[in-house]
């Protein structure tokens, strides 16, 4: 019995310290930070750096969140490679709530669903991947 209380004791303690996407110890103190219903982050600016789908978000950007603390949106602060896309550092990058890449802005020329996308242009998906636009920003 007590190897059990000392086992969920150190399981406690090792546990408490860990913040997930949902925390608003990500959000940069003073910054304005909403809130799902269910307690959850739903936007801030981030503190500091934070990863999240594989890609690095800027810290001191604008991060959104779904409900479950899954990733919506942020700025990159790093090339994010998704599949053949290579997505631009500091441009929003966004995804459906499955995590599935939703739209970036292109690093590279690409060729994709028999349509060339240049560099640069916003490239907008759908959910099961397939092409949805490819456009300069306005």
């Amino acid at each position: 019995m007590k190897n059990i209380i000392f086992v969920l004791s150190i399981i406690f303690i090792i546990t408490v310290g860990t913040c997930t996407a949902g925390d608003q110890s990500i959000c940069l103190p003073g910054s304005e930070i909403t809130y799902f219903s269910n307690g959850q982050v739903k936007s801030c600016t981030l503190k500091e750096s934070y990863s999240a789908n594989g890609v690095k978000c800027n810290q001191n950007t604008l991060i959104n969140q779904y409900e479950t603390g899954k990733l919506r949106s942020c700025i990159s602060s790093g090339f994010f490679n998704y599949g053949t896309i290579t997505c631009n550092p500091s441009s929003e990058v966004s995804f459906y709530s499955t995590g599935k890449l939703n739209a970036c802005e292109l690093s590279k020329t690409i060729q994709i669903d028999g349509k060339t996308c240049e560099q640069l242009e916003q490239i907008s998906l759908f959910e099961d991947g397939k092409l949805k636009s490819c456009s300069k920003p306005q």
